[in-house]
């Protein structure tokens, strides 16, 4: 499965992302910094993080990249 960590800027995959669910955030390394978007793509599976967070509310120094890393990994991300 393929997934997008957006960065500044990358909120959202626009109108062509099809929402299935949202993964839960909770890692042996603390929280995600935001939700975990998964669903589909121009038909292809995908998964979406946003590493700063919604609004950009996590700076650079503050994302929990162990945490976003380990939960892609668990949702079957190579």
């Amino acid at each position: 499965m393929l997934a997008i960590i957006g960065g500044s800027g990358l909120y959202s995959l626009g109108e062509n992302f099809h929402l299935q669910q949202q993964a839960p955030r909770k890692t042996p390394f603390g929280d995600t910094s935001a939700d975990i978007l998964q669903g589909r793509w121009h038909d292809n599976p995908l998964v979406f993080l946003p590493r700063h967070g919604p609004g950009h509310r996590v700076p650079p120094h503050r994302v929990n990249y162990r945490a976003n890393i380990w939960a892609l990994k668990q949702l079957g991300v190579a």
